[in-house]
Order: structure tokens, then sequence, then C-alpha cells
């Protein structure tokens, strides 16, 4: 008998807990997004309220591309205890189809009916018209037309004919206005629906509560369907004054969700890329036998010769319109740039720009501007010129102590002047301490190269030939003031022991034998010219060819 008891009340208990489990529905809404370089964690708050016992939570509506091992879950309530999280897709979900999208595909639908509408007019009244066509002949097969019948008739198919070649034309003309508000619908709703899908991600919580209570609770993914970039503008109205510089981000959300008035945080860090530290592994020489000159007779005489594999090749490591959206804050008034509401927090592995102001970055894929800082940078200005290269002479604006600023590489606009110059690249990816920005060509400054021909000759004694190549180059300051400017040129260097390069005339350059570049740096006066030559042989054996000489 007790055996029968107590076999009741576990049969009891069991249902108690599978019929007693609430389950629950709740949608969260979006506080804040820390975008990376590429992904996005995203922070939602919600409140649920919890039965005493177990509780099954769907926090639905989310975005498709949610990193499964990055949820996490909080719920701010000592009493509440998470058992299990997962996550699942949602294909039925049609959230997406709403508001303005909504407005749009039901326009869509009344211009499609009244469409079809004049579509099924135009076929009556061309039916209409092939009947009276059809049947323009009026006389008997033994009687002859009267003549009054005649011009009746001629009269009753002219008014009809007119009337309806009219309401065909009219057809025609509504048919036109309707195709291209269809157009203009189809086009907008692409538009609205670039980042969209209709498949949504829920996250299902098992959790467990000493209480009846109603709780807070804060949801955090990654998400790979959002990035940033960064980019400058670079404002310099003088070279005797520091530059202005604005360090802004373009930021993208494909997410499948609207980021609506939240506090936007960007950080240099990257979660999508492997964070596994590297290992080496030995290294083995690979080498080849050369070719020489025998084996070239036997091959070029059809011979066949073997050679050991070759060593691998080296491997040297070495645009929409923009648009801005956040929502104003009625409760004060704002002056000044965005920049000032930004707060710099560094850690040990990346830097974090927490944005204090809400902005709205939907999910269509645009570049949304993000103002983070802004800076005046004392800058030492210099023109600079490779006339090997390019003509032109280039002013620049070096900046020491950069790396103080958590720059990254990145585009910049340059203005000088109160004028927009051009588009630059601020590679911060340097070990370098000076940071070169070029501000823009200055035409006021010519810069020459030319072969000096007297000098370029080529010469063969014995089993060697020499080459000889002398250049000058020319500069005009057509500026009021002197200017420092710093000319590059170069030697070519060889990997052969059988060429040899030898410096016959550099002029006071100063000479890098890694790289063979030759540096110039001078001082002109306003509306002066000077010249500066350079000179150099290459010695090689005579059935070799130097192509790029």
């Amino acid at each position: 008998m007790k055996m029968k008891q107590f076999l009741i009340l576990l049969a009891l208990s069991t249902a108690f807990n599978i019929y007693g489990q609430k389950e629950i529905t709740s949608t969260s809404k979006i506080k804040d997004v820390t975008v990376f370089l590429s992904g996005a964690e995203v922070h939602r708050k919600t409140k649920v309220s919890l039965n005493s016992g177990s509780n099954i939570i769907t926090f639905n509506e989310l975005s498709p591309f949610i990193v499964s091992n990055s949820i996490q879950i909080k719920a701010k309530n000592a009493s509440v205890t998470i058992v299990s999280v997962n996550n699942e897709m949602d294909y039925l979900n049609d959230d997406f189809n709403s508001g303005r999208l909504k407005e749009i595909t039901d326009s869509i639908e009344k211009q499609t009916f009244k469409k079809e509408i004049r579509l099924g007019h135009q076929r009556v009244y061309q039916e209409e018209k092939s009947l009276l066509l059809a049947n323009k002949n009026i006389r008997g097969e033994n009687n002859g037309v009267d003549v009054e019948d005649l011009m009746d008739m001629a009269d009753l198919y002219r008014e009809r004919l007119l009337d309806l070649e009219t309401k065909l034309l009219d057809i025609k003309m509504q048919l036109s206005k309707i195709n291209t508000t269809l157009n203009k619908l189809y086009n907008q709703k692409s538009l609205l629906q670039k980042g969209k899908t209709k498949s949504t991600q829920n996250i299902v919580v098992n959790v467990s509560s000493k209480s009846k209570i109603t709780t807070e609770f804060e949801l955090t993914y990654v998400i790979t369907q959002a990035s940033w970039i960064p980019k400058y503008d670079i404002r310099s109205n003088d070279i005797s004054k520091p530059i202005a510089l604005t360090y802004k981000a373009d930021v993208y959300n494909l997410s499948g969700y609207d980021w609506e008035n939240v506090n936007i945080t960007l950080s240099t860090g990257n979660p999508s890329i492997d964070n596994t530290q590297p290992t080496l592994t030995s290294w083995y020489l690979q080498y080849y036998e050369k070719f020489k000159k025998e084996r070239k007779r036997n091959y070029q005489s059809g011979k066949v010769a073997r050679y050991a594999p070759s060593a691998p090749a080296y491997d040297s490591d070495l645009d929409l319109e923009e648009v801005s959206s956040y929502t104003e804050n009625k409760d004060k008034e704002l002056s000044g740039s965005l920049a000032q509401y930004t707060q710099i927090v560094e850690s040990n592995v990346n830097t974090q720009f927490k944005i204090n102001f809400p902005y709205t970055i939907n999910s269509d894929g645009k570049p949304y501007l993000v103002e983070i800082q802004e800076h005046d940078l004392p800058v030492e200005y210099s023109y600079l010129a490779i006339p090997k290269k390019d003509g032109d002479a280039f002013l620049l604006a070096r900046m020491t102590g950069w790396g103080s600023y958590n720059l990254l590489p990145g585009d910049a606009n340059v203005y000088f002047e109160g004028t927009f110059v051009g588009n630059s690249y601020m590679e911060t990816a340097s070990t370098k301490d000076t940071l070169d920005i070029s501000m823009g060509r200055d035409k006021s400054i010519v810069v020459k190269r030319e072969k000096v021909k007297e000098f370029c000759k080529n010469s063969t004694f014995g089993s060697n030939k020499k080459s000889t190549r002398a250049y000058e180059i020319s500069i005009r300051n057509n500026k009021s003031q002197a200017i420092e400017i710093t000319i590059l040129d170069q030697i070519p260097l060889s990997n052969k022991k059988e060429v040899s390069v030898e410096i016959l005339e550099q002029n006071g350059a100063q000479y890098n034998e890694q790289t063979g570049e030759l540096k110039w740096v001078l001082k002109i006066d306003a509306g002066a010219s000077k010249k500066i030559n350079f000179k150099f042989q290459v010695k090689y054996p005579k059935d070799y060819n130097l192509s790029n000489l």
C-alpha cells in the first residue's frame, strides 16, 4: 500500500513539474552596441515576470547572425538561477514587414490591383473594337445598301470607334503612370529591405526562480554582420599653425535589426579572427642546382637534362553617400562637435571609444558617420618630391608622438586653407616615430628629372660590359618664401655577385646601401632654383641582358 501511494505521489510530482512549468515569450530592446572592426556585440534588456519554480523564456525577434558561443544571459536577481541557454532559428517571423516597409508593400498591392483593372478594361475595349471591325459588311445577300442606312452605320462606327480609341488611349496613359509609381515603390522597397531578413533567431532560456517575481534580464551576444572603418578629416589653414584632425568612423549594420537611439562603442578588437598564438616549426633549407651555361646549350640543342626541383617562390611580408543619423536630445542644448561625448578606454588587447550620445544606425548596409575625437596636432611642415615617380612636390605635415592618439590606418579627406585638396591615407601601422601626412601637391614648386645623355653610355671590355647612367634633377621654388624640400631617388641594387653597381657621383646625397635610396635635403630661397646630379655604373657579364636599367 505504501509503495502504491509513493508511486502516485511521484506521478503527481512529475506532472506538476511538466505542466506547472511556465512558458514566456519576451521581446527585448537594444540598449548598447559595441562595434568591432568586424562584427558587433549587442546588449539588450527586458523585464520578465517569473513563477516560482521552472520557467522557459523565449527571447524572440533577434538577429539571425548571432554567434552561438557568444551568448550571455544575466538575471538581476540573486534568487533566479540560469539552468540552460539555447538558440534556434525562426523562419516564420514576419516582423520585418512592418512600419514603412509595410506601407510600401500595401501601396504596391493597391497599385497592382489598379493595374489589373485597367488591363481588364483594355482587353474588353480591344475585343469590342475587333468585333466592330470584323462586322463592317452590312450588305445583304440579295439587296444593296440604302444610302441613308450606310450613313447611319458610318456615323455609328465612327462614334463608337472614336470612343473606344479615346478610352484605350486613356488606359495606356494610366498604365504608364501606374508602372512609373510601381517602379519607384519597388526601388524604395528594395532599399528598405537591404540588410533585412525574414528569418530571425530566438534564445531559449530555462531559469529557476525561488519565488514569483518580476526581474530584469540582460542579453549579450556577438553578431557577424556589422563593422566600422576609421576615417579622418585633416584641416590646415596655415603652415605656421597646427593641423585640426577629426577622427571619425563609418559604421555599417547588416544585422537585420535597426539600432535605434542606442549608445555606440567602437572597439579596435576583432573577435572574428583566430586568437591562438602562433608556434614555430623546424626551418629546413631547400636548394636547387644552378642552370649552367653547358646545360643551357644542351637544352637548346634538344638534349634532355634532369634538374633538382627549384626552391619555392619567396612570399614577402609586407564607394554611397555618407549618411549620419542621430536622435536629438530634447532635455539639453548640444553645442560643438559630437566628438566631445567620446570616452577612451584602453585595455591590454584593444582600445574602446565609448560615445555617450545616442545614435540610430539602420540595418541597410549604408555607412553611418560617427565622430570619435578631435585633436589639434603640432606638426612640422616640409616638402617631398620623388621625381622618378611623380613630377610634383608634396606638402607633408610631419607629426611626432602620434602613438598616444590611438589612430588606426584609414583614408583621410585633406583640407588646406579652407579648400578640399584631395584624399590621403593615414598609414599608422608603422614603427616610425614620425607620421607623415600628405597635405597635397604644390604646383608652385617645379621639379624635373632628366637623363644626362652625354654620360649615358655602354662599353665592352673582355667578357664584361659597363653601363653608365647619369641624371640631373632641377628644382625651382616659385613661392614667395623659402622652402625646405626633400628629394628622393635611387641607385639600382644587385643580388648577383656577377653584377656590381658603383656610385660615381652622388652630389652630397645620403645613401642607404640596403635600399639604394638617395636623399637630398635642400633649402631653396624664394624664386630660386637648384640642380643636383648623380651618376652610377653597372658592370656585368656581356652575355647578360639587364632589362630594367
